[in-house]
């Protein structure tokens, strides 16, 4: 299995209500709001059902620190601190994000929301209607989600 994780990419306007809610079970309210899943079946199917809306990938243990530590926030909007990942794991950063993409522990013990909301990529997105296959930004782009992910945290 691996770590994927999605982000919005379009709005909400004239989206078809069982998109919507596909979108709203992942997690994903609003364009820039990005959430971690597995590859398992089930999230698949929802993938494939609401790829117009979103891109997606696998994601890099580097990447995922940054996420996480800019934009992880505790409940009350606050920041996560390496501090306070020792204390709730008994682990470093490194070691907990590593975990987290082997499956042995969920970002969830840390007590965190289970969305990012992000900012607009730098440069912009390129075509926000087309696959990225086709040049544009939706669907499935692999590990090219890591460079779009830089350019939003």
């Amino acid at each position: 299995m691996k770590r994927l994780v999605v982000v919005r990419i379009r709005g909400e306007v004239n989206v078809r209500t069982i998109i919507n809610d596909t979108l709203d079970m992942l997690k994903l309210y609003h364009i820039g709001h990005c959430t971690l899943i597995d590859d398992r079946d089930a999230y698949k199917g929802m993938l494939q059902k609401s790829k117009d809306y979103v891109t997606f990938g696998e994601i890099s243990p580097e990447v995922l620190k940054k996420l996480v530590m800019k934009w992880g926030r505790l409940p009350g909007d606050k920041r996560l601190d390496e501090e306070y990942v020792k204390q709730k794991t008994g682990l470093s950063v490194d070691e907990f994000i590593d975990s987290v993409l082997r499956f042995e522990h969920e970002l969830s013990e840390l007590g965190i929301k289970d969305f990012f909301r992000l900012h607009p990529p730098r440069g912009g997105y390129k075509d926000t209607k087309r696959g990225f296959g086709q040049g544009g930004s939706l669907g499935y782009r692999g590990e090219e989600i890591n460079a779009l992910l830089e350019r939003m945290i």
